[in-house]
């Protein structure tokens, strides 16, 4: 076995500072999910001062263990960590994953020397060292989970996150759009394994087929840089810069230590390398589901249907804000559409705002989106639905338009993204929910507003524009 093997698939698992306390943090975070999840390996919790935790065996180091453990998580206070990684060198463990804070994350010189002197332990003793100050992994397929709750599900999407936080976060925020993770790592302060390591084990992997990642400043940045153009090759690589301002530098220095880097040198990096850049956890998710969603657009070129003149206008904006283009359609298109879309209180210039009567029905609806789609003008189909409108239509009529519109998108050969519009309200928003989940099931990813729509695709055609040509 190798390195990731260990990391992913670990066939033992050993959680240092296990505590017979079921409401323990370090329960929680590690030991409770291989427990739900029914971890396939065998567990091992460390504890000298019990004798059982959770209903499984403890054991008072882990030299007591009685094989060589693939995956170690600890929980030790910092000063203890030492000691342990000289235990995990004797007994033979693979990787160690080190929950500890307070190392080189805290700016003083004792945290920083601790953070020295465990990483030099664990390279003469041939052990690998995940963070620290990190949650370690999430791989739900092989029984080991920071999101017990997630169902595993395969995805081919994989992401590394210098934050545990935002590593969390990310798992919850994907689910909620179908969007779920085959591996995630959280590293910390990177003082052994690094975003380079994960990022190549991630281009090699053939269950990985988008990559996402939150860094807040490389270890290696001109391996990384090598790396990341090689992997942008060949999978799309979606990179959320921690950072990124003055505030934002100084605080990733209290949060991981990471030497961050100007806002400038990561733009240049993205556009030479072809990774795609975005702005937050929510831009990520929006992206990760374009790209797992659609297959790649002909061009920039988007049909956008629905209805409201002032919507139709702040869609336009949207898009061509997003870098795309809202061609006018032509009068042939025009013609079709007005058959049955009266000229009062409609445009049909692209937007299409479509009349009122046409709308709620949807059969007509789906018939005015597929004339768009038919057109060779453009390359992209929006549809927008408005659940705040369709509140008091009620849920049946909702349901009966999304059928309707999933059922075009199976005929047409352009991308179909759905937007649903709640303007947060609460009753429009779970009717919203119900909606979304049966296009994401479709296999059509949905949006709630038209300028988040438009920048995932948008990355998503810039991404391939940028690897067609290399």
């Amino acid at each position: 076995m190798q390195t990731f093997d260990y990391l992913f698939r670990p066939r033992s698992v050993a959680i240092v500072g296990a505590s017979s306390n079921p409401d323990s943090r370090t329960n929680q975070n590690f030991l409770e999910p291989l427990l739900v999840l029914r971890y396939p390996g065998r567990i091992y919790p460390v504890n000298p001062h019990v004798s059982e935790v959770m209903g499984l065996k403890a054991y008072a180091n882990v030299r007591d263990i009685p094989e060589p453990v693939d995956y170690v998580l600890c929980a030790l206070p910092a000063p203890m960590t030492p000691q342990l990684m000289r235990d995990c060198v004797a007994a033979r463990a693979k990787v160690v994953a080190m929950f500890t804070a307070g190392f080189s994350e805290t700016g003083e010189a004792e945290g920083a020397r601790l953070e020295a002197e465990i990483t030099e332990i664990a390279r003469r003793g041939n052990v690998r060292l995940i963070g620290p100050n990190c949650l370690g992994v999430h791989c739900p397929g092989a029984g080991i989970s920071l999101e017990p709750d997630i169902p595993p599900k395969d995805s081919g999407v994989s992401f590394f996150s210098q934050s545990g936080g935002n590593a969390r976060e990310i798992i919850l925020a994907g689910a909620e759009r179908q969007v779920f993770f085959n591996k995630l790592v959280s590293y910390g302060n990177a003082a052994d394994l690094n975003e380079s390591d994960f990022l190549e084990h991630f281009a090699a992997d053939n269950d990985t087929r988008i990559i996402g990642a939150y860094i807040e400043g490389p270890k290696e940045p001109l391996r990384f840089r090598r790396v990341l153009s090689r992997t942008a090759a060949a999978k799309p690589v979606i990179l959320l810069k921690g950072g990124r301002t003055h505030a934002g530098n100084g605080a990733v220095a209290s949060h991981t230590g990471a030497l961050s880097g100007s806002k400038q040198i990561w733009d240049a990096l993205c556009q030479q390398t072809g990774a795609v850049q975005v702005g937050s956890l929510e831009e990520m998710v929006d992206t990760i589901l374009a790209f797992s969603c659609l297959k790649p657009p002909r061009g920039r070129r988007v049909g956008l249907v629905g209805i409201g003149g002032g919507t139709s206008v702040l869609a336009a904006d949207g898009c061509e804000s997003a870098g795309l283009v809202v061609p006018p359609f032509p009068a042939e298109v025009r013609r079709e559409l007005r058959e049955f879309i009266p000229s009062a209180g409609t445009g049909l210039r692209n937007p299409l705002d479509s009349a009122a009567d046409v709308y709620w029905e949807p059969a007509s609806f789906a018939r005015a989106a597929e004339i768009v789609a038919r057109w060779d003008g453009i390359d992209v189909l929006f549809v927008m639905l408005n659940a705040t409108a369709a509140l008091r239509r009620g849920l049946e009529t909702m349901r009966a338009q999304i059928k309707a519109i999933i059922e075009v998108g199976h005929r047409i050969d352009k991308p179909l993204i759905m937007i649903l519009r709640t303007a947060d309200i609460a009753k429009a928003e779970h009717m919203a929910r119900e909606a979304q989940d049966e296009c994401l099931t479709a296999g059509f990813p949905v949006y709630r507003c038209y300028d988040r729509a438009a920048r995932a695709i948008s990355h998503v055609i810039g991404y391939h524009e940028t690897t067609s040509h290399r």
